[in-house]
């Protein structure tokens, strides 16, 4: 758990670098939607804050090397390897299963939740932000969205020796698909809410 709460303090600050992008952002979109006659009703500018908010968390978190927030909360100058130091693996399964099996012997139970489910639950918002906020929703444009984002990520961790794995791109994929899931739950239970995240028509309660 305290691992879990680590890595949710390092997408803090970054966080509200999401918020400052999506305040900048608004007018931009506010002109865009009235061309067409359209506006973000309050519910849609929520969501669309939640969404640059933890986007902005996450590449934060993927996108630096390891031990980088840690260093820089802790008032250290974070140090900065060389590029393509980490590892890489494009055989699906194969480093996961060998890792799990480690972390079994060792009783690590916190690496399992972070390498595992933890890579599956970090990426869920992605699908659900975009069946929220897309126009037509649909399951596998969520898998789509979720499966290139990850793409980029594992690709950039080349440059700052982050481990690259195939596994992580599925894992990831996967969490897009459980978000949109989720969505599917909202939709059918709250409604009123999906309709609200969408962009109203001009004259339109």
């Amino acid at each position: 758990m305290r691992t879990i709460f680590s890595y949710l303090l390092q997408m803090l600050l970054p966080a509200l670098l999401g918020f400052v992008l999506w305040g900048l952002s608004r007018p931009l979109r506010f002109l865009l939607l009235s061309r067409k006659e359209m506006y973000p009703g309050p519910y849609r500018e929520g969501a669309l804050l939640a969404c640059f908010m933890f986007l902005s968390g996450l590449l934060a978190l993927t996108l630096t090397p390891a031990g980088f927030w840690p260093a820089l909360l802790n008032g250290h100058f974070p140090s900065i390897p060389q590029p393509f130091q980490g590892g890489v693996n494009f055989i699906p399964l194969r480093e996961s299963w060998a890792l799990l099996q480690y972390y079994l012997r060792h009783d690590m139970w916190s690496a399992i939740w972070i390498n595992f489910p933890g890579n599956i639950l970090m990426f869920l918002p992605i699908g659900l932000f975009f069946g929220l906020l897309s126009d037509k929703p649909r399951w596998w444009k969520s898998a789509l969205t979720t499966f290139f984002v990850s793409l980029f990520i594992e690709v950039f961790q080349l440059f700052v020796s982050r481990g690259t794995d195939v596994d992580d791109l599925i894992l990831n994929t996967i969490g897009g698909l459980m978000g949109h899931g989720v969505f599917l739950l909202i939709n059918r239970l709250a409604p009123g809410f999906v309709q609200r995240c969408a962009k109203q028509r001009k004259g339109c309660a």
